[in-house]
């Protein structure tokens, strides 16, 4: 698993040193026992270590072990030794991840790794597991990035298919597809945590997540019905949206909506408002020129396309509609110059490289 591949290079910061025989812990005296090596500098800058070692130092770097290698030679000892020292392994974990998580994020992540392979149905440490898990995924030298989303995914739907009133598991989930872009699914998983949380400040920091999201999840939804030629539906979701605030892809997704529905003149309306409301993007002014052209009106359109042309001036959709327009209008000369400045583009389609061709025989340019 990809996952265990990147963990395991944080052996590399563990150190191994053995008590000496008269030691204090005799279950220790037998086997290499582990030490994050920044534990161990600060202990020697210290002058800590001059006497003894702390035995909580050490089952830290046990669970840190067994977080970053769990097929590690001596884990079972480590883990017998855990349990003889701790009441609860995992709690020890969660503690003291929860201790180090803004000094030593890594550290953290260890810990409560190492507590999840030993346990993973401690519930409240596999939460911590994953909610600490995938952000590394944004993290500009991760290559595995959808390994450390899907596995936190994975973790929090575990917990709640155990216990489906643990509420932070939910607020999880939503904060997940709330940064990939499903707002959808993190309206959902915000309000079952509403739904399931006590606290008045907890339950008031979901509804703040809920309100972010929310104008987000109603275009999510009018996109589902735009693609499922749920028209009018989609029409409704905008409308409601851009009632309360004005944003330029609500009037775009309304456009494309009219002018799926052939209500021209409301659609030209709509890419009016989003170009107003400062949409800046290829499609609206192609989609836009569509409109005007399909309400009679190629001038106009010829008109907008040269103004998406001067921002984005070698976008093959574009240049091919202003070919249509420029026919339309009786400018073939110009309309031929177009054709083969459009056929040397090397990322043509094939399929406008065919219209292109029929539309050369069609009208001798």
């Amino acid at each position: 698993m990809k996952l265990d591949k990147y963990f395991r290079k944080f052996i590399d910061k563990i150190a191994y040193i053995n008590l000496k025989e008269t030691a204090s812990y005799k279950l220790l005296d037998e086997i290499p026992l582990p030490i994050y090596m920044k534990d161990m500098s600060q202990g020697i800058a210290s002058g800590e270590f001059k006497e003894k070692i702390d035995i909580k130092i050490i089952l830290d770097g046990m669970l840190i072990n067994i977080g970053a290698d769990e097929d590690f030679i001596h884990n079972y000892k480590y883990i017998n030794i855990l349990n003889h020292y701790l009441e609860d392994i995992t709690a020890f974990g969660v503690r003291d991840g929860l201790t180090y998580i803004d000094e030593d994020k890594d550290k953290a992540l260890l810990l409560f790794r190492g507590g999840y392979k030993i346990n993973p149905s401690d519930n409240f440490n596999a939460y911590n597991y994953a909610r600490f898990l995938w952000p590394k995924a944004y993290e500009d030298d991760i290559k595995e990035k959808d390994d450390f989303v899907r596995e936190a995914l994975r973790i929090l739907q575990e917990i709640i298919g155990r216990d489906e009133n643990f509420a932070i598991a939910y607020y999880e989930l939503g904060n997940i597809y709330k940064n990939l872009g499903e707002y959808l699914k993190a309206r959902n998983y915000y309000n079952n945590a509403l739904r399931k949380t006590e606290p008045v400040e907890a339950k008031e920091e979901v509804r703040d997540r809920l309100r972010e999201i929310n104008d987000n999840a109603e275009i999510e939804e009018a996109l589902y019905y735009i693609g499922k030629s749920d028209y009018n539906k989609a029409i409704m979701k905008l409308t409601g949206i851009l009632s309360i605030r004005k944003r330029p892809d609500a009037y775009y997704y309304l456009a494309v909506a009219y002018q799926n529905l052939g209500q021209y003149e409301n659609s030209i309306m709509a890419f009016e408002n989003a170009l107003n409301e400062g949409a800046d993007f290829r499609e609206v002014y192609n989609d836009y020129a569509i409109s005007l052209y399909l309400n009679e009106n190629p001038e106009k359109a010829l008109e907008i396309i040269k103004k998406g042309l001067s921002k984005y001036p070698e976008d093959p959709r574009l240049s091919y509609n202003k070919i249509q327009v420029e026919i339309k209008l009786g400018r073939l000369s110009v309309a031929k110059e177009d054709i083969e400045k459009l056929l040397s583009y090397d990322d043509l389609t094939e399929e406008i490289k065919e219209n292109l061709q029929i539309i050369k025989g069609q009208f001798n340019l």
